[in-house]
């Protein structure tokens, strides 16, 4: 074969395998461009789906933020008041009404709608503290009671009753303070919780509608919707006393059904009429000072109980905690608080004591509720007012102040106990006096019990040579007046040297001050083994 064919088949070869690289590139580029457009479909589906998600996300926060408004409270609470106050700075008109005979009569229906809520919705309908005796009454609490615009007595006081029985659970106490001061003071009111279903199983069994229905219900599993489950207990609750009586379930039923109808008349029909018939004022004055304003000035003194009365930052409330500091409630002292609360601002007693028919067992506390029941018992018209005995109130004071004492005496130093200490023996003892090693301290002696004062023996009022001079002694009688009859602050240093017990065999003295010393913590310890009530009444 010539040089020339082999050159042509050589180049020949070549092209040929030129031609297969060129065509493998192609192929291999149009499949990475298929991948790569197949990539970026993907992508884009998921950015879609991600954004539809979104999206529906968004679509259900907003019918749930719809759907959970509580309209009727946020007319009574929010739209009325508004537009009241907005009236009155648009139309330059005075906050307080310039017509006496209106102003006078504003602070009388005040006080007529606010005792009708406080003495009848919490009191009576709510606690059961005392006993009516005519139906007249009951009928003035439902109707006027009405006028405050905090929703039917089965309602309001079935939540109160769930307030005082999970204080502080934020999902089950429904105005937690846990949950921010504006939510326990108005948010509850605004929306409605999300443990519908929990909260409409406690009315009901706090307030059977049903008349056939079982009564000695004991406990309820409600199914939340994160499937899990929250049980209550429904109480030792006596179901033949006056407040369950057929009379009183009808009452109120029918309450709760014409609710609006009497938040109507007591809240813009009377406060009109009287305005302009007797008061000789207009329409529009009988509507906003009788009407909405005493009802927005009632709500806040109600309201305030639950958010300021829970609350312990706000100092100038002057909040103590005399009889239970296992949840929010406090007793705020400062009389603008009580004034501003109507006299209900003492919400550690009444949360330990909720029967009680008085805010506070002390004789003269500002508490117009009390006052008014008080004087329907001398009328004739009310019974059985529920008092708790001064005894119960002062032990659950003292043991709350036990409580606080051990729980400083546990964060200081007392040094260890003597049922702690080492035994030392008189010989072992010595070896220690003796040994190189301590040459430089002080050991005294002091009721059998060794006590290295060698940290102290600097300050020692009476001077380093004379605690040397007890160096390896008995020093008891010198201690406790021989000497010097030293300060029980002397004493309480002394036990914190404390290094170990000297075994002489009579271990009779030792004994006693083990038992003086250390059995209020044994008792203490026993008794928060103890069942633990969540207040003294149910004790």
């Amino acid at each position: 074969m010539s040089r020339d064919q082999v050159n042509n088949n050589v180049s020949r070869t070549k092209v040929q395998k030129r031609k297969i690289t060129t065509d493998d590139s192609v192929a291999s580029s149009v499949g990475g461009s298929g991948s790569v457009s197949s990539t970026k479909q993907t992508l884009l589906d998921q950015a879609t789906k991600i954004k539809n998600t979104k999206m529906n996300d968004m679509r259900k926060r907003k019918r749930d933020l719809f759907s959970r408004i509580n309209y009727t409270h946020t007319l009574t609470v929010v739209v009325l008041p508004l537009l009241s106050i907005l009236y009155l700075f648009q139309m330059d008109e005075s906050i307080v009404p310039e017509n006496q005979s209106t102003l006078y009569f504003t602070c009388i229906y005040y006080n007529i709608t606010i005792l009708a809520f406080t003495s009848g919705y919490h009191k009576y309908f709510t606690h059961n503290s005392f006993k009516v005796k005519f139906n007249w009454l009951r009928y003035y609490f439902a109707i006027f009671g009405s006028s405050i615009g905090l929703g039917s007595i089965r309602w309001w006081a079935s939540l109160h009753r769930a307030h005082h029985h999970f204080t502080d659970d934020t999902e089950r106490d429904p105005y937690s303070i846990k949950r921010g001061v504006w939510f326990a003071h108005w948010g509850w009111l605004l929306r409605k919780p999300k443990l519908m279903t929990f909260y409409q199983e406690f009315i009901e069994q706090e307030f059977p509608q049903d008349q056939q229905r079982e009564p000695n219900i004991i406990k309820n599993e409600i199914v939340l919707e994160n499937e899990e489950s929250i049980e209550f207990d429904g109480g030792d609750i006596d179901r033949n006393n006056d407040y369950y009586h057929d009379n009183i379930k009808d009452l109120l039923i029918w309450q709760e059904a014409t609710y609006f109808i009497w938040f109507s008349v007591t809240t813009f029909v009377i406060p009109v009429i009287i305005t302009m018939v007797i008061c000789q004022d207009t329409i529009i004055n009988g509507i906003l000072y009788p009407g909405i304003l005493r009802m927005f000035l009632a709500q806040l003194s109600i309201l305030s109980t639950e958010s300021i009365c829970h609350l312990k930052n706000i100092q100038v409330t002057i909040p103590t905690q005399p009889f239970s500091d296992k949840n929010s409630s406090q007793n705020c002292n400062n009389p603008l608080i009580s004034f501003l609360t109507y006299g209900q601002a003492h919400q550690n007693y009444h949360h330990e004591f909720p029967h009680d028919y008085r805010s506070d067992n002390a004789l003269y506390a500002y508490d117009p509720t009390k006052w008014f029941i008080w004087t329907l018992e001398k009328l004739g018209q009310v019974e059985e007012l529920c008092r708790t005995p001064n005894n119960l109130v002062i032990q659950l004071r003292l043991q709350q102040q036990q409580l606080v004492i051990n729980r400083m005496k546990s964060q200081l130093n007392w040094g260890t106990p003597i049922s702690k200490l080492p035994k030392i023996t008189p010989k072992d003892f010595k070896r220690i006096l003796n040994s190189s090693m301590n040459e430089d301290r002080i050991y005294i002696v002091i009721q059998n019990i060794i006590h290295d004062v060698t940290p102290f023996m600097d300050q020692h009022p009476g001077g380093v040579p004379l605690l040397k001079a007890s160096h390896g002694k008995d020093a008891t009688k010198a201690f406790y007046g021989g000497v010097y009859g030293h300060s029980t602050a002397a004493v309480n240093l002394l036990a914190t040297m404390r290094i170990g017990v000297l075994d002489v065999g009579n271990d009779e003295e030792v004994w006693r001050r083990v038992v003086r010393e250390e059995g209020e913590v044994v008792e203490s310890d026993s008794t928060s083994q103890q069942k633990q009530y969540r207040s003294a009444e149910a004790a």
